[in-house]
């Protein structure tokens, strides 16, 4: 008789409880390919509840070039966005990968807002970007906090020149300006570009915040992780999956969530996201076969060696660097390489930078890149080396070995012509003192140049670096 009592409440709660519905993506990096499934799964969602909400947690450009390498950078995915017909977004880090002006083109052609709470623009940007939005659904006011990540440099994981005019600040501290926004709202969703461990943090200290849904990490979190109370959610990248968060709110308290993460690979196609999407594809100039790759390439090491060996041809050096963080690609199949493809490798438009440094200078630079790419041992031309990976990133990775490509050693004191990406020259903790100078070539101008003059290239299991880890 009591089970009987308390299933009759539970359905007559459930009966008075009005739900809410969000759909949750994020780090889609420019892949438009997946936007006409995104569309479909979007359109059947919205027909089973008209109320629901589309919110994307960052990184939404960078990583397609017709998105990043047209007249207009990032606007495609904008327009694309536009279409789905998102309600909101936060900022990634490789939001300002095109500095203050594209990005302000980039707000200004969405016809929805951006919220982020921790940066700050001075009015003569023009770059409309609120710290919260609150919505209404039936009667449910759902608030939404944006927060993107800040590096020990103070600034996202972009380049240094592209943040210029912006002002940062903890993500932390910032949210604790905004534990007040839980008393107006019934629902209080923070939509952040942290990375998952950080959401756990937040999450922690923001018992405030009914759910989370996150980017950055490219994290794949099945149905929500619960921390503190806080159901935290990530759906991978690239449009692979979407969140679809669930809550039941009544007498304007969430009394259940949850959390879904649903494939979109397998969805059929909405034809006229499709079709803007060719539209968008059809440049010309994207197409153009440069040389056919022998092999396929199978890891990111070797595709920078390629790269390295570029930018060092182009820029006539006995040395070249690319950070492991500026290869954008995992591997590469055999058979044609494009235009678009070396934008996908290097999307970045980086500026090459030409010093003289001694074998010292340069054994520092080497070491001290990781630190702030975090992705791992430089790539490198015209040389080879062996280092030894720390077991903590608090300390440098160090060089054991270093020869040139002759196999004579790289001498302390010897000096060396060296080609490298501004990034690198911004960020890298160990600078030599010649600052260099930018010859008029980008990374991926280099790489064209360098391609178009191969009938085809083998780089598979081309590897200049031997790692080894920290006992």
């Amino acid at each position: 008789m009591k089970k009987t009592i308390f299933t009759l409440l539970s359905l007559l709660t459930s009966a008075f409880a009005e739900q809410v519905t969000i759909l949750g993506v994020n780090d889609m990096h420019a892949n438009i390919d997946g936007m006409p499934q995104l569309a479909s799964f979007v359109k059947n969602e919205r027909a089973q509840a008209p109320g629901l909400l589309l919110m994307a947690a960052g990184d939404s450009r960078t990583g397609n070039p017709y998105v990043d390498n047209g007249n207009r950078p990032g606007i495609p995915i904008i327009t694309m966005m536009n279409h789905v017909g998102f309600d909101l977004s936060t900022f990634g880090n490789h939001e300002f990968d095109s500095g203050s002006a594209a990005l302000r083109d980039y707000v200004n052609a969405a016809e929805f807002d951006f919220i982020c709470a921790n940066v700050f623009t001075p009015d003569t940007q023009g770059i409309d970007v609120k710290p919260y939005k609150i919505f209404e659904r039936n009667g449910i006011r759902i608030g939404v906090l944006g927060l993107v990540q800040v590096g020990e440099t103070g600034i996202p994981d972009a380049h240094p020149d592209k943040c210029k005019g912006f002002q940062f600040a903890s993500p932390f501290e910032t949210a604790a300006y905004y534990k007040h926004l839980r008393a107006f709202c019934d629902v209080l969703i923070v939509l952040t570009h942290l990375g998952f461990e950080d959401d756990v943090k937040l999450a922690q200290m923001f018992p405030e915040a009914d759910a989370i849904i996150g980017g950055h990490s490219h994290t794949r979190v099945k149905s929500g992780h619960l921390v503190n109370g806080v159901l935290i959610t990530q759906a991978e990248n690239k449009l692979k999956y979407v969140t679809r968060l669930t809550f039941d709110v009544e007498n304007g308290k969430v009394i259940s969530k949850n959390a879904e993460l649903l494939p979109l690979s397998d969805l059929p196609a909405d034809a006229a996201t499709a079709e803007l999407v060719e539209k968008t594809k059809s440049l010309p100039f994207f197409k153009r076969q440069l040389t056919t790759v022998k092999r396929r390439i199978s890891c990111r090491e070797s595709l920078g060696c390629m790269m390295a060996d570029a930018i060092s041809a182009r820029a006539v050096t006995d040395i070249a660097i690319v950070n492991l963080g500026g290869v954008r690609l995992d591997d590469f199949p055999a058979g044609p390489l494009t235009v678009a493809d070396v934008y996908r490798l290097d999307p970045f438009g980086n500026a090459i930078v030409r010093a003289t440094v001694t074998g010292k200078e340069l054994i520092a630079m080497l070491e001290s890149i990781p630190q702030a790419d975090h992705y791992g041992a430089p790539c490198v031309s015209g040389m080879t080396y062996k280092c030894v990976k720390p077991a903590t990133e608090l300390k440098p990775m160090r060089i054991t070995e270093a020869k040139l490509a002759d196999g004579s050693p790289i001498a302390p004191e010897a000096r060396y012509t060296v080609a490298y990406n501004s990034y690198i020259a911004s960020v890298a903790p160990a600078k030599p003192k010649d600052p260099g100078i930018a010859i008029d070539s980008d990374g991926a101008e280099c790489l064209i140049r360098f391609l178009e003059k191969k009938a085809e290239v083998d780089y598979e299991g081309v590897s200049r670096v031997e790692v080894s880890i920290e006992d």
